[in-house]
């Protein structure tokens, strides 16, 4: 990270990194998804993320694919390739120390027009979350649970899809209700726009959340979830037989 990147990740909790990935496997990794549309889940309405707000709700649930890693080749290899992708990794050497890990499998998080969103959360305000934290200590950044999301889509101004409240991974009060609920106070919440091929990284400390897509073309990230190297916040995967060097020791146990 250079020293812009690392203080505007320090100020707001997130980063856009751009042209991660070329177009040409922007489309490798969206041939894969499409030839295994039939293992999408859409979640269900009693299982909805609304948090019972009209402001979030919409007229489906959101579609949920995992196992990427493990489908059969040439379909898994884009996957793989972003697990430990060689423009990321710096990234999270800085945010979460080198050694670190991956936490929660790589998944497809994918929304159709009208799909709801997610009411705020994250673990900002008062109190510690051993999994979910922020601290700055000593001249560097010290974080819990990171997420890496590659767009496989564009995410154009107004289309919905992530939205956060910058800064807010520092915060010491409580985010109000109403705010969570996307009812009040939205000039101090931030949809992300970014293209096809861009990475987004944010600590799960930063109060983040999901407006409805409205937007004629789907929605599309994938999201692996990290964390340093000497911590777990699910139990550790079993070391899968395809895993190459680099991939093992992402995949090692804390």
């Amino acid at each position: 990270m250079n020293d812009d990147e690392k203080y505007l990740f320090d100020l707001n909790g997130y980063l856009v990194i751009e042209d991660v990935i070329a177009p040409e496997e922007v489309a490798k990794a969206n041939e894969a998804i499409n030839r295994h549309q039939d293992q999408i889940r859409v979640r269900p309405r009693e299982q909805a993320l609304d948090g019972g707000s009209d402001a979030l709700a919409g007229t489906h649930g959101r579609e949920e694919l995992g196992n990427l890693l493990g489908w059969e080749e040439p379909w898994c290899l884009p996957f793989r390739e972003m697990l430990v992708h060689p423009r990321t990794v710096p990234y999270l050497n800085d945010i979460l120390g080198k050694g670190f890990r991956m936490d929660h499998h790589m998944s497809l998080l994918s929304m159709t027009k009208g799909s709801e969103g997610f009411v705020f959360h994250g673990s900002s305000g008062p109190g510690f979350d051993p999994n979910q934290y922020y601290i700055f200590r000593d001249g560097r950044m010290h974080c819990g649970l990171t997420v890496a999301a590659f767009q496989l889509t564009d995410v154009n101004p107004g289309d919905g899809g992530l939205i956060v409240i910058p800064g807010s991974h520092k915060s010491n009060f409580p985010c109000p209700r109403e705010m969570k609920l996307y009812h009040k106070h939205q000039e101090h919440i931030r949809q992300i726009v970014c293209k096809a091929g861009s990475v987004v990284i944010f600590t799960e400390a930063t109060t983040h959340g999901t407006l409805p897509w409205v937007a004629d073309h789907p929605r599309r990230s994938v999201l692996t979830r990290y964390t340093a190297g000497n911590l777990a916040s699910v139990p550790a995967y079993p070391m899968p037989e395809w895993a190459n060097e680099r991939q093992r020791v992402v995949m090692e146990p804390p």
